[in-house]
C-alpha cells in the first residue's frame, strides 16, 4: 500500500515540475541561459591562481628589500650612477638667510634705497639690437642693510634674447644705500622696472 502512494506523489510532483516548465517555457529558458553564461564567464575570466609560486616570489621581494643599505655620502662627487644635486638645490642651501626675512620697503613704509651707481647700465644685447627688440623687465632686487644686492631676479614676461640676464647681472653689481625703518638699517625687496630702448 505505502508503495503505491509513493508513486503517484512522485508522479504528480513530476507532472507538476513539467506544468510548470510548459507555463513558464520563456523564463526558465532565459534563467537557464543567464545560469550557464554566467558560468561560462566565471570560469573563462577567472585567472589561475598558484598560491605557492607567487608566495615564493614575494618571499624572495621582501628579502630584496630587507638588504637594502642607505649609505651617506656627505659632500664627496657623485659616482656613476649616483645622482648629483641640481644647480638650483645647492643655491638654495647656500643663501642668505637674511633673503629670506626681506620685508617689501613699500608695504613696511620703510625709505626706498638709493641706487649709488646709476652708471652702470645693462648692456643692449647684438641678439636684440639685430632683432629691434624693445621693452622692460621688471627685476626683484633683494638689499641687504650694508646696501649690498644679495639675490636679484627677474619677475613677469621676459624679453628674451639675452636682455634678462645682462639686467640681472648689472643689477648683482650695484651699490644702494640702505633701506631705513624706525632709524635702523633692514633688508628690503624692491621691483625694479628696467627698460630696454634702441637709439
Amino acid at each position: 500500500m505505502s508503495t503505491e502512494i509513493a508513486q503517484p506523489e512522485r508522479k504528480s510532483k513530476r507532472s507538476a515540475i513539467h506544468r510548470f516548465i510548459e507555463r513558464n517555457r520563456m523564463n526558465v529558458g532565459l534563467t537557464v541561459s543567464f545560469t550557464l553564461q554566467m558560468l561560462v564567464m566565471f570560469f573563462w575570466y577567472t585567472p589561475e591562481i598558484n598560491f605557492g609560486s607567487n608566495l615564493d616570489h614575494l618571499v624572495e621581494e621582501v628579502a630584496f628589500v630587507d638588504n637594502v643599505q642607505i649609505q651617506d655620502t656627505g659632500d664627496t662627487a657623485p659616482e656613476d650612477g649616483d645622482i648629483e644635486l641640481t644647480d638650483k638645490k645647492k643655491v638654495q642651501e647656500e643663501q642668505d638667510p637674511r633673503i629670506a626675512g626681506a620685508q617689501d620697503a613699500a608695504i613696511t613704509g620703510a625709505t626706498a634705497p638709493v641706487d649709488l651707481s646709476p652708471d652702470n647700465k645693462p648692456e643692449y644685447t647684438d641678439e636684440a639690437k639685430a632683432g629691434g627688440v624693445t621693452g622692460s623687465v621688471t627685476l626683484e632686487v633683494i638689499i641687504s642693510e650694508s646696501g649690498d644686492v644679495l639675490q636679484v631676479r627677474s619677475v613677469g614676461k621676459k624679453l628674451g634674447f639675452g636682455l634678462d640676464e645682462s639686467a640681472i647681472k648689472t643689477f648683482k653689481r650695484k651699490k644702494y644705500s640702505p633701506s631705513i625703518l624706525e632709524g635702523k638699517p633692514i633688508t628690503v625687496k624692491v621691483l625694479i622696472p628696467v627698460r630696454f630702448t634702441l637709439n
